[in-house]
């Protein structure tokens, strides 16, 4: 965990610009747009986000605006069948933990909602999220029984991982989105703009983390150990 901590720290340092301006595109958009459904919007931005985050991770790739250097040997940038995979996780997730908290609370808090969506989609990551990194890599060869008999070990570096930085960020959030409301900034502000800003960029280090744990996991279920110190698998899923 120590390596994969100092990685992920490495690379959100290294890449703070872009993800800075990653963060105010989103949420400009959403500023302006107002649109019903912001998660949406947030969906498809942060699955491209993640999309890249894994190249990184798997194929050395560094962050960037336009098109990231090409490296030898890595399969070409398309992220469909990652989108799919990731929007079915979040939506299982979302089902599943849908379904626990009516059927255990009359009336669920939308905290006990939101804690029990949370514990749900870690069991879920955990055991099927290394799909994710093989669908990046195009890894035909890659079964979900192999992400299986690691789902534990995957799923306390989740929490070790992730889950802390994670805890610490939504506290922060929390004292300083009462401490702004305190000071009267209003939702309109630019201050407040400002601050979702930052807010998503920091969001951005708990995915690094999170991505840079599957992507660690992923590596130890294939067969050839080299795998993912350099130039990843060839391309060998369709589409």
């Amino acid at each position: 965990m120590v390596r994969i901590y100092r990685e992920s720290f490495r690379f959100f340092l290294a890449s703070l610009p872009v993800l800075i301006v990653f963060a105010a595109i989103i949420e400009v958009m959403l500023w302006v747009l107002q649109p019903k459904t912001e998660s949406t919007v947030s969906f498809v931005a942060l699955t491209i986000v993640a999309y890249m985050i894994h190249r990184h991770f798997l194929f050395d790739e560094t962050l960037s605006l336009g098109k990231p250097k090409s490296i030898p040997g890595a399969p070409a940038f398309k992220f469909g069948w990652f989108a799919l995979l990731s929007g079915g996780l979040l939506l299982v997730s979302l089902g599943i933990g849908l379904g626990l908290a009516v059927s255990t609370f009359a009336r669920p808090s939308p905290a006990a909602m939101l804690l029990i969506f949370l514990l749900i989609y870690l069991v879920t990551l955990s055991f099927f999220g290394l799909a994710l990194p093989a669908s990046v890599a195009r890894d035909g060869s890659y079964r979900l029984s192999q992400g299986l008999r690691s789902g534990f070990q995957t799923m306390w570096r989740l929490v070790l991982g992730p889950g802390v930085i994670g805890f610490a960020l939504l506290t922060a959030t929390a004292l300083s989105g009462n401490a702004l409301v305190s000071l009267g900034v209003t939702e309109d502000s630019n201050l407040m703009l400002a601050y979702y800003i930052a807010l998503r960029t920091m969001g951005f280090l708990t995915t690094i983390i999170a991505v840079a744990v599957l992507c660690e996991m992923y590596r130890k279920t294939r067969p050839d150990p080299h795998f993912g110190k350099g130039p990843a698998a060839p391309d060998q899923m369709p589409g």
